[in-house]
């Protein structure tokens, strides 16, 4: 575990294994620890740098979050990336959005950025975000209130209980983070110019929910096709020798 002072928060990170640098980037409310399974089974033959992202878990902000969240997150990223070298990048859902930002600011930083699941709003299907104001729910009726709506969404009602850790990483993205991916537009011109190799991904278990047509959407802008994965949304954990085994392949361009 290592720290690293970013202007208005302080970042801790994990490196495991040797071989190339390939940076992990969780999405949401997630920390490192949604990469448990997967790091591992990377690190045969990576230098796989895990993180929590600014306000969650053990990368607390400093003050009250910035006027441009995914900014701050993307600029993060570069400055994780200072430390450990040029990377390839595996992103998920929101944190696929931190990359699209990166990638709109430093395109240099990285070689193959694998956008699993981005749930860019321009590309939702009509009325998904229909009912679901959840960051409003949060602001009127709470963290409970919210949690529930938000769970529903992902599909798990009753929603499970909430240990400490996640009620704060949890307020965090309600209040700040979710609002900031939603408002999120990508620069699609600056992504098809740029110099890394961009791999949008979808769960091959993951055809009916809204982040997985968002992914299609991405993919028919930027003039490139889908990679499929193992596993839903949610397969770089449900699936994790699947995922990595699909993610090498990718990754070596195949």
């Amino acid at each position: 575990m290592t720290t690293l002072a970013v202007p208005g928060a302080t970042l801790t990170y994990d490196v495991h294994g040797r071989g190339p640098a390939l940076l992990l980037v969780p999405g949401g409310p997630a920390d490192a620890a949604v990469f448990t399974h997967l790091r591992p089974l990377l690190a045969e033959d990576h230098t796989v740098v895990t993180y929590d992202p600014r306000g969650l878990s053990r990368s607390p902000l400093d003050g009250a979050p910035g006027p441009d969240v995914v900014h701050d997150h993307a600029e993060d990223v570069h400055r994780l990336l200072a430390e450990v070298g040029p990377a390839d990048v595996l992103a998920s859902s929101g944190g696929a959005i931190t990359l699209l930002e990166h990638l709109r600011q430093h395109p240099a930083d990285v070689r193959t950025v694998v956008l699993h699941e981005p749930p860019v709003t321009r590309f939702l299907p009509a009325g998904a975000l229909d009912g679901h104001d959840i960051p409003a729910l949060f602001r009127d009726q709470g963290l409970p209130a919210a949690f529930a709506a938000f769970m529903k969404v992902v599909g798990v009602d009753p929603a499970p209980p909430l240990d400490p850790r996640a009620e704060g990483n949890f307020a965090y993205f309600f209040g700040h983070l979710m609002p900031a991916i939603g408002a999120y537009e990508p620069d699609l011109d600056t992504l098809r110019a740029g110099p890394a190799r961009l791999v949008v991904a979808v769960g091959e278990e993951s055809a009916g929910p809204a982040v997985h047509q968002a992914a299609l959407g991405l993919a028919a802008a930027l003039g490139t096709r889908t990679e499929a994965f193992p596993g839903g949304h949610g397969g770089f954990d449900t699936h994790a020798a699947a995922f990595a085994a699909r993610l090498r392949e990718v990754l070596e361009g195949c």
